[in-house]
């Protein structure tokens, strides 16, 4: 029997091909202020509670996350039926687009904005429509619509307070693309409690409105991968389709009921991260040469002369940031998360030595 040669690579579905994977640097050596995190720990009470606990690690975990959907539930003031949860926010992002997506259709999106948009939109064979921001900061409203108006136009998908750029968007702006787009809106709110903004309220006035949330920032648990979604109980039963059984961990689950039971530890660390952000943020106004762009969430976008530069200056003092590459509208910018406060003393130090040998030259 004659043996044939498998190519793998010519047997990948065409839209995987043209793909480039989602990098990140793991860098334990270094201060890490370039994944948008919550720095402190845990609250030590939850920590201990859940170690203590004998979770059946041996049997799959509740599929529905039944228990954690009732406490996201008064957490938020909306109904269980109306939350559907996943393995982050990519796994939700994954199956908007698998349920609303597809060949011969649209999603748009407001550039400079979170890349996984975009990424899962090649996977499930969706065309992006870009939009970008106007001066790279405010949404372009109008042109939004106009986008949205085509028939293949399925999907928009907001970020507020949006990714890398740290802009809140104005509420009736948003909206008004829900109300008069007649498409999917999805509102990704993954920083809301840093800004103290949500659409929440209207999911009741809106079925096409869909808010995605995480704990993975405010809440510390980036690690354990923990999103939810929060709709009208019909549009959320249409996502729970495509949605993968067991798909949130029992270890996850059990963390994310036991954080909302440590709110006000976890608003103090809000408003401390928020206090260190604003601390930053003037230290990085104060530098020559330097923008630095408003932001609503726990992150900061800034533009020096030579960022290439400045992140190899600050990754050889020991501080990860993130290089956002060329944004629309902005050019090349550097993006950084408050860390612990010592964290953010050092990084100002650092910031401020590299200026000083910059205007040195």
């Amino acid at each position: 029997m004659e043996r044939k040669s498998a190519n793998p690579e010519g047997l990948v579905r065409p839209a995987v091909r043209q793909l480039v994977p989602y990098e990140t640097k793991y860098m334990p050596e270094c201060i890490k202020l370039d994944a948008n995190e919550n720095p402190f720990p845990w609250p030590a009470k939850m920590r201990e509670t859940l170690v203590a606990e004998k979770l059946a690690f041996n049997r799959y975990p509740d599929g529905m996350g039944q228990d954690l959907k009732t406490r996201i539930a008064k957490y938020t003031a909306t109904s269980p039926e109306g939350i559907l949860i996943g393995n982050g926010s990519d796994e939700l992002i994954q199956m908007i687009l698998l349920t609303f997506g597809g060949a011969g259709k649209s999603l748009i999106i407001h550039p400079p904005t979170f890349g996984m948009y975009q990424i899962y939109a090649q996977l499930t064979e969706t065309t992006v429509v870009e939009v970008p921001l106007l001066n790279g900061l405010d949404l372009d409203t109008e042109q939004m619509l106009r986008a949205s108006q085509a028939p293949e136009a399925q999907l928009v998908i907001i970020c507020n307070p949006n990714n890398p750029t740290g802009s809140l968007f104005p509420r009736e702006e948003i909206l008004r693309l829900v109300g008069e787009s007649g498409k999917i809106v999805v509102v990704d709110e993954a920083y809301a409690e840093f800004s103290g903004e949500t659409l929440i309220p209207e999911i009741k006035n809106y079925p096409n409105l869909v808010i995605m949330r995480t704990f993975s920032k405010a809440f510390g648990m980036a690690g354990l991968r923990v999103g939810y979604l929060l709709g009208q109980p019909g549009t959320i039963s249409l996502i729970n389709r495509v949605r993968p059984p067991f798909n949130v961990n029992s270890f996850s689950q059990r963390a994310g009921i036991l954080a909302l039971d440590y709110l006000n530890e976890y608003q103090e660390q809000i408003q401390q991260i928020k206090a260190e952000t604003q601390k930053l943020q003037a230290a990085l106004n104060g530098v020559p040469n330097l923008r630095v762009y408003p932001t609503r969430a726990n992150f900061i976008l800034f533009k020096p002369e030579d960022p290439d530069r400045w992140a190899s200056e600050l990754l050889r003092r020991g501080f990860l940031v993130r290089n956002m590459g060329v944004l629309p509208a902005l050019g090349k910018c550097l993006r950084i998360s408050a860390g612990l406060p010592e964290e953010n003393e050092g990084f100002i130090r650092a910031v401020r030595e590299i200026s000083a040998a910059a205007l040195s030259l």
